[in-house]
Order: structure tokens, then C-alpha cells, then sequence
């Protein structure tokens, strides 16, 4: 049987454990917060006794003669069960069980970060949301060992389920400092700052040893092959090349086409056309040309003399 009394802070829940007939009760409150632990079974004289406790508890710890238990300003340590049984007994049974568990904010993050020259990727990973679900994650950074302002990581408010952030723009050979909280409705949680070195820039000797790394395992008869195809490649290109010009060059043209076929005709209506003539001067009335000269019905016109 579970109740939820007045109030925001207290969730309750009675559960009865036929076995051993131990009534156990459940209770989440909020850190900081009073609350008042009532044992499930009505006894005159109660006992409190909590598991895992340290001299410390009992500085806010109080029982009042209605047998109740009175906690102040409850903080994590005072999670955990509580047992009540019959004062003045003696090898009293428990009878009764509270589970306490306090809602914090979120626990310290577990974070690691892996840099390269001008950027670092910082990684972590949630131990516990304290209760409440983390609404997000802010991260920042500065110079490492200086009292610089930090600055901010962009976004500034990183989505609750992300689990890594990239920062850009950092100089090589520099060491940072990191830090990131969670926030969940109850607050922030401790800070976790870690260090981490920029990688150095590389030389042009660097680069160049980096490039040539493994040359001298390198095979040189892979090299030949590869050489060999490409311009064996090259050379069936060239020749597909110039005898796709050679016929393109034999191929008349669609105008010489055109000429041809306009001349044929020419040639079958005028049998007699001779194309020498065209560039012969007219003849004058005085002209004593011999020459017979044809028309176009194939007769013959004899010149006269004059």
C-alpha cells in the first residue's frame, strides 16, 4: 500500500514482508529538508537504529516520546534504512523498516578528455542524477594555471543526453583546463575540472618523416605494375583517338553532300553543259569564232563569217 501525504518533498510506501512479518516503509525527501520517521507498527517504546551510521547522525537526530524519529536538514549520508523495535527489551525483533533515500542534486560527473593539435573532445559519463532527471550538462575552459575568466563551451547548455562536447580553436602545444557540472531541478553538481596538452604542430621535417613512413618496406615492383597499366591505358587511348579522326576525316561533310546531290541533276538536264564555256567571253556581232556552239535541245548552231 503506497500514500503520497500533503507536500512535495515525501513520497511514502508500506510494503509487509509476510516471511518475517517486517513492515517495510519507503520515504524520498529532498536534501536539506526536515522529516519525521514514523515506525510502520504501533509500539509504546521505539528504537531507532540505522545502518552504517556515524557518530555525526546523532547531532540531528532526536526521538520524541510518541516514538517518532526527527532528522534536521537531511543530506546524502542519511540515506538508508532505518529499524524500529520494542525499547527495553531485551533481543527485541525489528519490527519496522523505513528506507530513507535523499534527492540531491547530481552526483560528480566522470569526465576524460583526448586533444589533438587545435581541438580536445571532452567525454563523461553520469553516476547518478540524485533523484531528479539532469536537465543539462555545462562545460567551460581557460589556460591551465592562470586565473583567466573561463570560457564558455559552445552550447552552453548541452542537451541531457549528450556525453560529449568538441571545443575548437585551441592552440598546439598548450595545456587546458576543463571543467563540467550536471544540473538537474535541485541544483548543480560538484565541478569536475581535468587537464589536458594540445599535441604539438607539425614541422615540415616531421610531416615529411610522417609522409615517408614505411617507404622502405614499399615494393617496388607493385609500383612498375601500376605504372605499366596506366600507360598501357594512355597508349590504347591515343590510338582509339586517331582512328575516330582518321574516319571522321574520310566522312564527307553533310554541305559536300548537298553540293553532290545538287549536281547531279544539273548534269542529267544539261548533257551538253560544258562548264568550260561559262568562263569564255560572249562573242560580238564582229567575232569570226568557228566554234559550233550547242543550246540546250542538243542543236547545233554553225557560226556565220563574216
Amino acid at each position: 500500500m503506497c500514500k503520497k501525504p500533503h507536500g512535495i518533498f515525501l513520497f511514502l510506501c508500506l510494503t509487509v514482508i509476510q516471511g518475517s512479518q517486517i513492515v517495510l516503509k519507503k520515504l524520498e525527501v529532498d536534501i536539506g529538508k526536515n522529516v519525521t520517521l514514523r515506525c510502520p507498527v504501533d509500539l509504546t517504546d521505539v528504537m531507532w537504529v540505522k545502518e552504517n551510521r556515524t557518530d555525526d547522525d546523532h547531532a540531528r537526530m532526536k526521538v520524541f516520546s510518541n516514538g517518532t524519529l526527527f532528522i534536521m536538514h537531511v543530506n546524502i549520508k542519511d540515506s538508508g534504512a532505518y529499524s524500529c523495535r520494542r525499547a527495553n527489551v531485551v533481543e527485541s525483533p525489528i519490527q519496522g523498516k523505513v528506507q530513507v533515500r535523499v534527492r540531491s542534486p547530481p552526483l560528480p560527473l566522470n569526465v576524460t578528455i583526448k586533444t589533438s593539435t587545435v581541438l580536445a573532445v571532452v567525454f563523461w559519463t553520469v553516476q547518478g542524477n540524485g533523484g531528479y532527471p539532469i536537465i543539462n550538462f555545462t562545460a567551460q575552459y581557460r589556460l591551465a594555471y592562470t586565473n583567466d575568466s573561463w570560457l564558455p563551451i559552445s552550447p552552453n547548455h548541452i542537451t541531457p543526453n549528450s556525453r560529449q562536447v568538441d571545443v575548437y580553436n585551441l592552440r598546439p602545444n598548450t595545456t587546458y583546463e576543463f571543467r563540467i557540472w550536471a544540473t538537474n531541478q535541485l541544483g548543480r553538481s560538484p565541478s569536475v575540472s581535468v587537464y589536458g596538452v594540445t599535441l604539438d604542430s607539425y614541422k615540415e621535417t616531421d610531416l615529411a618523416r610522417h609522409l615517408l613512413k614505411g617507404a622502405d618496406q614499399f615494393d617496388t615492383r607493385i609500383w612498375a605494375a601500376a605504372v605499366g597499366v596506366v600507360m598501357g591505358t594512355l597508349v590504347l587511348l591515343g590510338i582509339g583517338t586517331c582512328i575516330l579522326l582518321y574516319q571522321e576525316c574520310k566522312t564527307p561533310t553533310v554541305e559536300e553532300e548537298q553540293e553532290i546531290i545538287e549536281l547531279v541533276p544539273n548534269i542529267i538536264l544539261n548533257p551538253g553543259f560544258d562548264d568550260n564555256q561559262q568562263n569564255m567571253p560572249a562573242p560580238d556581232e564582229n567575232s569570226n569564232n568557228e566554234h559550233p556552239q550547242r543550246l540546250n535541245n542538243n542543236s547545233v548552231v554553225q557560226p556565220q563569217n563574216v
